[in-house]
């Protein structure tokens, strides 16, 4: 039976599932502790950080920060063992019962046939296609010219409210370089 937790600065075990999911699928990821730390930062925000299990099994989680605007995924991780057995796609349900009728964004890193990780870039890809995320055909570069791709879940935000939504994204994980709080 799939069951969704909110993950709280309590639960060690969870936090430490997490942080293990997070060494093996990004190349680079914030603690909990960081996690947990940055959701008392967006003033004006609430974050909605949220595990998925089945049995009681950890399969994966979200960690999603909610603006006035819209909402934003900003990790998204499912265990290797249970991809493609349709953990993510409930998530994704579950986050759309949660907001509503809220516009929920992401970013992805452009597929490139140049790079090694192109075929992973597809695949996640296609995983947000197949669940309604639309891509807004809006290139959003970061500090190293690696190239995003924003989709999104929903209407009703325009490209200057997405933009600032982002962009404050950008700002507090600065926050947290700038603090020591978070290594790349």
């Amino acid at each position: 039976m799939i069951t969704f937790e909110k993950v709280t600065e309590a639960n060690e075990q969870l936090n430490s599932q997490i942080e293990e999911l997070n060494r093996k699928v990004f190349p680079s990821a914030e603690t909990t502790a960081n996690l947990h730390f940055l959701a008392g930062l967006y003033n004006g925000a609430s974050v909605d950080f949220i595990a998925v299990e089945d049995n009681s099994v950890f399969v994966g989680y979200t960690y999603v920060i909610n603006f006035f605007q819209g909402s934003f995924i900003y990790y998204l991780a499912i265990e290797p063992d249970f991809q493609d057995k349709g953990y993510g796609t409930a998530l994704l349900k579950y986050l759309r019962e949660i907001q509503g009728n809220r516009p929920i964004a992401l970013t992805i890193f452009t597929p490139n046939p140049d790079k090694d990780d192109y075929e992973e870039c597809l695949r996640r890809k296609w995983f947000y296609v197949k669940n309604g995320y639309v891509d807004q055909k809006i290139p959003y570069p970061d500090e190293d010219n690696y190239r995003f791709d924003i989709h999104m879940n929903g209407y009703g935000i325009g490209y200057i409210e997405l933009m600032a939504m982002l962009n404050k994204v950008n700002m507090f994980i600065n926050s947290l370089i700038g603090n020591g709080r978070y290594n790349l």
